[in-house]
This record gives C-alpha cells, sequence and structure tokens, in this order.
C-alpha cells in the first residue's frame, strides 16, 4: 500500500472537518476571535481597496475578518481543501472580489502581487525549510508597503516550555464541547502539527 503524503493526510483531515471547523475553532483555539481581530488590525496599508492573499484560508474566517476592514479589496484564497473553500464561497455568495484556488500553496505559482497576505494557524504544517521558501516567495509577491501575518503557533524554544504550552493550552480549551470522536484529534494535535527540523 502506498504511503500518503503530508499534503494528502491533511486535505482527507480538512474535507472531512469542513463542516464543523469553525464552531470546534471556537472551542479548541483559546481568543480565538481575539486572534482574528488583531490579525485584520494589523492589516495596515494605504489603499482601501487592497489585493489580499488569504494562504491556508479554509472556511474564510479570518477572511471575514479582514473583509470587514477591506469590504472594496479583493481577495484570493487558497487552500488544500475543496470542501472548506465551498463553506467560504458560501460565506462570501453573492460577491464577485472572491476567487478561491484549491491548491498547496508552497507548490502553486502566486499570481500577481499582493497588499496583504494573511495566514492562520496554518504555515505550521510545513517543515522548516519549506516554510522559509513560502516566506521568500510571499515576500517577492508583496506590493510596496504590503505587509504579510502569519497569526500561528510555533514551538517552544526549550522541551520544557513547549510542554507547559502544550499543558497550558489543554488546561484552556473546551473539550467539553466535543464528542469523543472530535476530541481525539485535538487531544493529539501536538503529534500531528509539529514536524521534524
Amino acid at each position: 500500500m502506498e504511503e500518503k503524503s503530508l499534503d494528502q493526510l491533511l486535505k482527507e483531515k480538512f474535507d472531512q472537518g469542513a463542516e464543523e471547523y469553525d464552531q470546534q475553532r471556537k472551542h479548541v483555539i483559546p481568543c480565538l476571535e481575539d486572534l482574528y481581530q488583531v490579525t485584520a488590525d494589523l492589516s495596515t496599508v494605504e489603499t482601501s481597496q487592497p489585493n489580499i492573499l488569504d494562504l491556508g484560508a479554509g472556511t474564510g474566517l479570518l477572511t471575514s475578518y479582514v473583509y470587514n476592514r477591506y469590504p472594496q479589496g479583493s481577495f484570493t484564497l487558497l487552500d488544500l481543501s475543496g470542501e472548506m473553500l465551498d463553506i467560504a464561497r458560501a460565506r462570501f455568495q453573492n460577491l464577485d472580489n472572491f476567487s478561491y484556488v484549491a491548491v498547496n500553496y508552497l507548490k502553486h505559482d502566486f499570481e500577481g502581487f499582493f497588499d496583504i497576505v494573511v495566514s492562520s494557524l496554518s504555515i505550521h504544517h510545513l517543515k522548516h525549510q519549506d516554510k522559509k521558501f513560502l516566506y521568500h516567495k510571499v515576500y517577492e509577491h508583496l506590493n510596496p508597503g504590503g505587509v504579510f501575518i502569519n497569526a500561528d503557533q510555533v514551538l517552544g524554544p526549550h522541551p520544557a516550555n513547549e510542554d507547559e504550552y502544550q499543558q497550558n493550552w489543554m488546561d484552556k480549551i473546551d473539550v467539553g464541547y466535543l464528542t469523543e470522536s472530535e476530541k481525539r484529534p485535538y487531544m493529539t494535535v501536538w503529534n500531528w502539527i509539529i514536524l521534524p527540523v
């Protein structure tokens, strides 16, 4: 049997959980609304009609916060999961300033230049060398004065710090809302999203 790539595994996982994704986020990411609102607040550029790229956009939850700030912007949402992007399409239905691309953003050739590039809770899935490649690629596609904001988790600087961070997160998340099958990925989340260097 052929081993599945990380892309395939992530796509399957997010395709399967697309319908429940937004609701679950609220219970497993402490201060989720603050995370997204601060990201939108930091998305400060000179134009009121920025060209905006969301990497790992999923259901468009982060994009909705940026959209509230820049409703006249042009939005491109990239994600591995077509199922997640279908929910984003429904969220922004009848808006013609949105485009959706189901693709691995690491391998995808960005078209054009952007004033704002955002990503939230996605880039941590990449290996460190791929993160460097992506950051360089984003930089090459930013307009002068453009911004890139990556709101994500990072590995602690020391194993003791990481253990403390993980315990703190487990103490704060509301797994009581989730069913037993829904809890399983979050109880082992650190085992599958932190990749070796």
